[in-house]
């Protein structure tokens, strides 16, 4: 089974039942096509700092083949290096433009597939349980006691070192 990142839009974007139907969830997997295409998968996803960065990474390491006498074989393990980031951080970057542009994580949903991990996730907001007003309206932790804690492990207190 897979997890999914649920993602709902800015606020006042709509309603919370048209949030809830705007949701993008973003597999926690590794990205294949991240993986074999890199900069065009970017530039496909509109990551532009990104694709930046890929490119400038690309044109050091050409420039640094040229003048140091970099083999091919250190090429090719540099391409290697920076397809298997890509593909194991590729949903993160996703991600992280999203939560850059104001979208808030709603929810993290275990599923088999997109289809089924969609229909949980509304199923839940649906129901008023993955409401990230909820998550904002938690009551504030409890206070911690003042003595010093026991606990079962290495150290005797629950804040002593």
């Amino acid at each position: 089974m897979a997890f999914y990142t649920v993602m709902i839009p800015p606020p006042g974007s709509g309603g919370a039942r048209d949030e809830i139907e705007q949701a993008r969830l973003l597999p926690e997997t590794f990205t294949w096509p991240a993986f074999i295409f890199g900069g065009l998968w970017l530039l496909g996803k509109r990551l532009w700092l990104a694709t930046l960065v890929y490119v400038l990474l690309w044109g050091a390491l050409f420039y640094a083949g040229s003048q140091f006498g970099l083999t091919r074989g250190a090429l090719l393990i540099s391409h290697w290096t920076i397809a298997i980031f890509l593909g194991l951080e590729g949903q993160n970057l996703v991600a992280r433009k999203l939560a850059r542009q104001g979208w808030r994580l709603a929810d993290v949903v275990e599923a088999r597939d997109l289809p089924e991990a969609e229909r949980r996730y509304f199923e839940r907001a649906l129901a008023g349980e993955a409401m990230p007003s909820r998550l904002s309206a938690l009551p504030p932790s409890r206070p911690q006691p003042a003595g010093p804690v026991p606990i079962i492990g290495l150290f005797p207190e629950a804040r002593g070192r």
